[in-house]
């Protein structure tokens, strides 16, 4: 009898450590949810984050509106985002919901009310579907531009990017969008390539949108400046938004990128005083060779209101005084034109 328990405890447990050696992880389960969105009443937009979490507040399922799902997604739908479960396999991490919790979702940050329209607002089973629309209301989108796009120069084929800078002043997660339309009266062919990139910010928080502008080649004409307009907005409330417009002179002489600073050689060209002035101002300039110099007066337009020869200058450091009597009050750009170089500023004259 001794003997005979002991082979029956012997091939227990070697069935005992086979079935232990063969054991195969429990793959991840998962239970969908879907249906409608809105934010304040109205579809939520395309890039609306969906995000689902287990009553551990463990983040368990995320979904971006029109972005993570099918091709034919669009704003107001979400969904199907798989909601995952806890894995058994490892006892000692939280991953997900466990079968009974009731799952919470937040939209953009802040929780959402849920209306079920079919299933369950639990996890239940691994495959289950669930139809549960989701709303938050009292979303307050406002924000603040803090970094503005500077008056730029460039020459022909030139491609040149502007940035902008958001704070978010709103009471929740929010993403931005820009478009960029040069103004085709004066500057026909130009072409605005605006982000499609999604700029997302929290509360407090600063982001950036930017846009392209491609300068055609072209022959023929001086350096002028165009307008280019632009429109900054939130995605989750298209209606606000801020529109200004930026400078872009074209320049078909060799000049630095940077107007605002010293070129290389030695040629600079310093802001006008006093700034803003009515009607005289002072200009001054430093020259590192003997030159025909040349002072260009130009409008927001880009047109050319007035165009003094001022001579010939040896190398050294220079003012002029600059009388804008003839002149209507605005925003101007001063330019210096040598027989190598030119320099563009900005000047405002009040009367």
């Amino acid at each position: 009898m001794k003997k005979q328990a002991k082979i029956f405890l012997l091939i227990s447990s070697l069935l005992l450590l086979t079935s232990i050696s063969y054991a195969e992880p429990q793959a991840p389960e998962w239970v969908d949810f879907y249906g409608n969105v809105t934010i304040n009443g109205q579809p939520a937009a395309v890039g609306t984050k969906i995000e689902a979490y287990d009553p551990d507040t463990v983040l368990c399922g995320e979904y971006i509106v029109g972005i993570s799902g099918a091709a034919n997604d669009s704003a107001g739908i979400y969904g199907l985002i798989h909601v995952y479960r806890d894995d058994i396999s490892t006892p000692n991490v939280d991953e997900g919901a466990n079968p009974g919790d009731t799952i919470l979702f937040k939209i953009n940050g802040q929780v959402a009310t849920t209306s079920l329209v079919s299933g369950s607002l639990t996890w239940t089973s691994n495959g289950d579907q669930n139809e549960v629309n989701l709303a938050v209301t009292g979303v307050n989108v406002a924000f603040t531009v803090v970094d503005l796009p500077a008056d730029t120069i460039g020459a022909p084929g030139d491609t040149i990017r502007f940035q902008v800078g958001i704070r978010n002043d709103g009471n929740s997660l929010d993403f931005y969008g820009v478009t960029a339309l040069s103004d085709t009266s004066t500057s026909p062919g130009w072409t605005a390539l605006n982000n499609s990139d999604t700029s997302y910010a929290n509360v407090g928080e600063t982001t950036y949108v930017y846009f392209d502008i491609y300068m055609p080649v072209f022959g023929g004409g001086g350096d002028t400046a165009f307008t280019i307009n632009y429109t900054v907005f939130s995605q989750v409330d298209t209606t606000v938004q801020y529109a200004d417009s930026v400078l872009l002179i074209k320049s078909i002489t060799d000049v630095n990128d940077d107007y605002w600073t010293v070129l290389p050689d030695g040629f600079s060209l310093e802001q006008n005083y006093p700034n803003p002035f009515n009607p005289t101002t002072t200009i001054s300039f430093s020259l590192p060779y003997k030159t025909a110099v040349r002072l260009q007066i130009i409008n927001m337009l880009g047109q050319l209101v007035d165009n003094k020869q001022l001579g010939i200058y040896s190398a050294g450091s220079y003012e002029i005084e600059y009388d804008a009597s003839a002149l209507s009050s605005g925003v101007y750009f001063y330019r210096l034109i040598t027989d190598k170089n030119a320099l563009s500023r900005k000047m405002i004259l009040l009367k």
